[in-house]
């Protein structure tokens, strides 16, 4: 019985070429140093903001609301 080729057997590791060049003009191209600030911006504001909301609905479930 032949196979396509593309087939793996048992327990083989098939590890693709990839040509490291390209990868790294594209990380370059694509992770600029803006891009990383604002990501770094972007997820600590996140978590900020999911900290201050637990916060925030472990008090209301914890304390009893007396009207306005």
């Amino acid at each position: 019985m032949k196979t396509d080729g593309q087939t793996i057997r048992g327990n083989e590791i098939v590890i693709p070429h990839v040509n490291l060049e390209s990868v790294k003009d594209w990380a370059k191209a694509t992770f600029t140093r803006e891009r990383v600030t604002e990501v770094v911006v972007y997820t600590s504001t996140m978590t900020v903001l999911g900290v201050v909301l637990s916060t925030l609905y472990r008090a209301v479930q914890n304390n009893t609301v007396v009207g306005f």
